[in-house]
């Protein structure tokens, strides 16, 4: 027998599974960081553990060289491997309406307005939500938000606390190129390319450039004409852009959250999002809970979850440059 409160055609559980859907692809494409990490593949599937583990290489392996005759080889104990480890995290959004809006919004045509418009809001709601999260450091909502950017790469401190349950002060490796601006406040080519080449190896480069507006502006006014430079797929999907060497640079005022220590002015990050992960635990990932109706209340109660976590498996391939504007 069908639920009193929905047409027998089945029309809003259905509808509301299609808009799932919308919502995801508008919240990774509403966004220039949400957009880089799905464009870059780095939005992954995990199928479960109790932990997030991040396997990290940092340093050589022990026994290698050349040797002639009957030289004996080295045997020292294999070193330079470690993990990293995150816990997972949830999030979620919600949908609720009353049993009087159902009657006003009787009929298939009638209900789909009325779910588009809270879909609508909460497709909002979530990218705002989510992007704002994501630049962070994790210690939002006393320590219930996912670990963001700033979590990995600090623009106020980049000896700033453990990531991943390792000590930065003791493991060197583990720190992401920094560097203040040479000239108070101001930015410079100079600066960029010393952050740019600081975190790149070999044919290793960062791969995205973000700041606020004012950085980005900042970075503009430094240009000539000629060579502005945009990145097409960016610019395709409505982000405004420059390339700085082989990087799209783009600008999102949640940028600032990536401070810890104190609040960093127009950091300009520059990350190597192939090292990052936005991770989907479980396949709980904009999933739609059951319609729920307490035995009290004229009202119906539906739910979207996620559970995952970011990390970062390379943190000395990531770079800021910060203290750039007054």
């Amino acid at each position: 027998m069908p639920n009193p409160n929905f047409p027998a055609d089945g029309l809003l559980a259905t509808t509301i599974d299609y808009y799932l859907k919308r919502v995801e692809d508008n919240v990774f494409g509403s966004k220039p960081l949400l957009f880089a990490l799905d464009a870059a593949g780095s939005v992954k599937d995990a199928p479960g553990g109790v932990k997030l583990i991040d396997p990290l290489m940092y340093a050589a392996a022990p026994n290698a060289g050349s040797y002639a005759g009957t030289d004996v080889f080295a045997t020292a104990a294999n070193t330079g491997i470690t993990a990293a480890e995150h816990e997972w995290a949830q999030y979620y959004g919600l949908l609720h309406w009353t049993g009087i809006e159902m009657a006003k919004n009787s009929g298939s045509q009638a209900l789909i307005p009325l779910l588009q418009t809270r879909m609508d809001q909460l497709e909002m709601t979530i990218s705002a939500g989510l992007n704002s999260m994501l630049w962070a450091d994790g210690a939002g909502n006393s320590g219930k938000d996912w670990n963001g950017v700033g979590a990995a790469v600090s623009a106020s401190d980049p000896s700033w606390g453990d990531y991943g349950g390792l000590d930065r002060t003791a493991n060197t490796w583990w720190k992401p190129a920094t560097k203040t601006a040479s000239t108070v406040n101001t930015l410079s080519l100079a600066d960029m390319a010393n952050v740019y080449n600081t975190a790149s190896e070999g044919n290793d480069h960062p791969s995205n450039g973000f700041t606020t507006q004012t950085g980005f502006e900042a970075y503009e006014a430094l240009l000539t004409d000629n060579i502005r430079y945009q990145d097409t797929s960016m610019g395709d999907a409505g982000f405004q852009n420059l390339m700085f060497k082989a990087m799209p640079v783009t600008f999102d005022d949640d940028v600032e959250g990536g401070g810890t220590t104190t609040e960093q002015e127009s950091p300009f990050y520059m990350l190597n999002l192939k090292y990052f992960s936005l991770w989907k635990l479980a396949g709980v990932w904009f999933k739609r809970g059951d319609q729920l109706r307490p035995i009290n209340a004229d009202v119906t109660y539906q739910n979207i979850l996620l559970y995952g976590q970011m990390s970062c498996s390379n943190v000395s391939r990531q770079g800021v440059l910060y203290d750039i504007h007054a």
